[in-house]
């Protein structure tokens, strides 16, 4: 559109060059579409499904019911820290390339090769947690349906087939997975409600208001653990890893329209909602078991989720068969939700291979021209998760492992972004979605929460530690972060020689800078930036 001789240019894409980046993908994403994403990634369907054994077994209904809610709101922080960010860095790298502009030259390489690296950890291992539970899920269903238990390789050939489903709705066109997550929410808007009516009216047996918000199994015989407190903060496990993921409206910004508004708002949004409809939902799932005795030593193999379904329909009709078929409302989200969290991956893996950060980086961030997707690292993300998840196959204890990995991975990187920007704050020039003062105190707590987590998350499960039991969170966090440290600082051949954070891909960038500057939409690091509209000669 022609506006005086200059033509209109959307304020995310205006905001992109500005930072030294051509657009290669379609904006086909918009406020709805980009909080869809995340609130897919965060799918409370999946996240308190897949892991409600996990709060349920330490602390019991309180750890669920109360540990969501101190989550829920500590979470918010992070988020709301990271959405001043967004809106001034609308990129697809993340919280990586915040880190690069935030952090002062000298340190920026460093800070945003330490960001990448956790996020990347974080996102592979939430794709695997997400996709092994769906496998799970589906395992779950069928011993329900005719008793019949999946072997080993079994429950490896289902989460194969899963991951590689995946990957090939991620080969499609930007403007097909805007749909699907557009469907996603849809589905999970409406299928919680639906199910968080259906429970409680189904189950002709109701648990009192007593035990669902107070009760607190401070039993710690089963798992050895020093003391309940203890418990209580393993139990927390299962909502911080439900509200994670949110990074994808920052991932989702190039291809999302006024990204520098949209994507801070889509964090927002999907956070917002998840965590109220999310507590909700656990409401209703306590409310509505029938024994709790029953839960892990019933025909649901130990699934508790399944075990609920299951007996709330059986106690009712004399038959299990409905709750089964209500299974399939969260089978069907975990399926949304995985493949959501492979459109964010590959999109952060495809920036930090843009910039130079991994072997073979032209593969991995070339664009398929037909589709305008990133299919190669689609195939690499797919194929990380799916090694990641091997272990899971023989322990309970690894796929809580997998899940600490996975909020460990991802709330780092998050963190080390918006602590350089509280410590270089003058630095810091905000976009659009700006709270001043107020916005610098929600990040010093957002900080202070991931710390707390982190030191939280891979602590022992159960003692005394064995080989066996071992929270193996700590040892593939420690790896990633030695392994990583090592990569740069390594003699004549380190990272540090070669990485430089970010590579611009608008020849003559200082050219195109020095005109955006007559249009008021300027570098980060050097001057004013654009507002919700800017216009590009």
């Amino acid at each position: 559109m022609e506006n005086g001789g200059a033509k209109t240019v959307d304020s995310g894409e205006a905001r992109l060059r500005a930072l030294g980046y051509k657009q290669e993908f379609k904006r086909d994403f918009n406020l709805f579409t980009n909080s869809a994403i995340s609130f897919s990634i965060i799918s409370i369907l999946t996240g308190i499904t897949s892991s409600f054994s996990i709060a349920y077994n330490n602390g019991g209904p309180v750890s669920l019911i109360w540990g969501w809610f101190w989550v829920a709101i500590m979470t918010m922080s992070v988020g709301i820290a990271m959405a001043e960010i967004v809106s001034s860095l609308p990129s697809s790298g993340g919280p990586y390339f915040w880190s690069a502009e935030l952090a002062t030259r000298r340190w920026s390489p460093f800070a945003a090769w330490m960001t990448g690296w956790f996020n990347l950890l974080g996102q592979a291992a939430v794709t695997a947690g997400i996709d092994f539970a769906l496998a799970s899920h589906i395992s779950a269903m069928w011993v329900l349906s005719n008793g019949y238990i999946l072997t080993q390789s079994q429950l490896l050939l289902v989460y194969f087939i899963i991951l590689l489903l995946h990957a090939l709705i991620n080969f499609l066109p930007t403007r097909f997975l805007a749909l699907w997550n557009a469907a996603s929410v849809v589905w999970h808007v409406l299928g919680t409600f639906v199910l968080i009516i259906l429970l409680p009216a189904v189950a002709p047996v109701h648990q009192s208001g007593a035990y669902v918000f107070t009760t607190f199994n401070s039993d710690t015989s089963a798992s050895g653990v020093p003391s309940s407190g203890y418990l209580f903060l393993l139990g927390i496990l299962m909502s911080q890893f439900t509200l994670t993921g949110f990074d994808a409206c920052g991932h989702m910004s190039e291809e999302t329209r006024n990204a520098d508004v949209s994507a801070p708002w889509g964090i927002i949004v999907a956070l917002g909602t998840s965590a109220v409809v999310g507590w909700g939902y656990i409401m209703a799932l306590l409310f509505s078991i029938q024994d709790p005795t029953d839960l892990a030593t019933g025909n649901a193999n130990g699934y508790m989720i399944g075990q609920i379904y299951y007996d709330a329909f059986n106690a009712r009709f004399g038959t299990g068969t409905g709750g089964i078929v209500a299974m399939g409302i969260p089978m069907i989200a975990m399926f949304f939700c995985g493949g959501s969290s492979v459109t964010s991956n590959s999109r952060m893996l495809w920036s930090f291979s843009r910039d130079g950060a991994l072997p073979g980086y032209k593969l991995w961030s070339s664009v398929n021209p037909w589709t305008k997707t990133p299919v190669n690292a689609v195939l690499f993300m797919v194929t990380l998760a799916f090694i990641l998840g091997l272990p899971m196959l023989s322990s309970t204890i690894a796929f809580q492992a997998v899940v600490s990995i996975s909020v460990i991975g991802l709330y780092i990187s998050y963190a080390i972004p918006i602590a350089i920007r509280l410590l270089n704050n003058k630095q810091f020039q905000p976009g659009p979605f700006h709270l001043g003062k107020i916005g610098l105190v929600i990040g010093w707590i957002a900080v202070g929460w991931v710390v707390f987590i982190t030191a939280v998350f891979i602590m022992p499960t159960a003692f005394p530690v064995t080989r066996d039991n071992l929270n193996y969170a700590g040892v593939a966090v420690g790896i990633v972060l030695l392994g990583a440290l090592l990569f740069f600082f390594f003699p004549f051949i380190g990272a540090y020689r070669w990485y430089r954070g970010e590579r611009h891909t608008i020849e003559d960038f200082s050219a195109h800078r020095d005109a955006a500057q007559n249009d008021n939409i300027q570098n980060p690091k050097s001057g004013k930036l654009p507002g919700s509209n800017g216009s590009i000669n």
